[in-house]
């Protein structure tokens, strides 16, 4: 699970958009075409994410689960859902268990030579929405799919670390 937002903080961010990718690399967008949009594609993905019992994120645990939890607050949507499930967050698992001198998700990708596209990057996100926003398909295609190479990207690291994962956590992890 990875999801793009207009800033790091939700009290002047807003939801743009989530990404859902399964372990076979298929990938779920749920994209918040104005801020209008926001309160009902936050909904469709918080609904979309409590049908799962584990998810993975990179960095969620202080970024992504916060951040919807706040913005889930302000619309009046029901959140407990998010904070049942089992969550791995894998940029916490790497600091914890590799002693790498950074632990972004380029960074690590790059060591485990895991391919990443950096042609956008989340803090390009913000100027992105704003040209979505008018119209700009090309603009709301670019999110997309750096939202979706995130995700692919952290789906490649979870593969390489999935041994020692299964080990740390023999109960959740078949």
């Amino acid at each position: 699970m990875d999801i793009e937002s207009t800033s790091l903080d939700a009290d002047t961010g807003t939801f743009i958009g989530g990404g859902l990718m399964e372990l076979d690399g298929s990938f779920t967008w749920f994209f918040s075409k104005t801020p209008r949009n926001e309160k009902a594609t936050l909904n469709r993905f918080l609904k979309r994410l409590s049908t799962y019992s584990v998810i993975v994120t990179w960095n969620g645990r202080f970024f992504d689960i916060p951040f919807l939890t706040a913005r889930a607050l302000k619309h009046g949507i029901a959140v407990e859902s998010l904070h049942k499930l089992t969550h791995v967050d894998l940029a916490e698992f790497i600091k914890t268990n590799l002693r790498l001198a950074r632990s972004d998700l380029y960074h690590v990708a790059k060591f485990l030579n895991v391919k990443k596209d950096l042609s956008v990057e989340g803090f390009d996100v913000p100027a992105l929405y704003l040209r979505a926003m008018k119209g700009d398909r090309q603009a709301a295609s670019k999110i997309k799919n750096h939202c979706k190479d995130d995700l692919e990207t952290t789906r490649r690291i979870f593969k390489k670390v999935l041994p020692i994962l299964k080990l740390k956590y023999p109960d959740l992890i078949a």
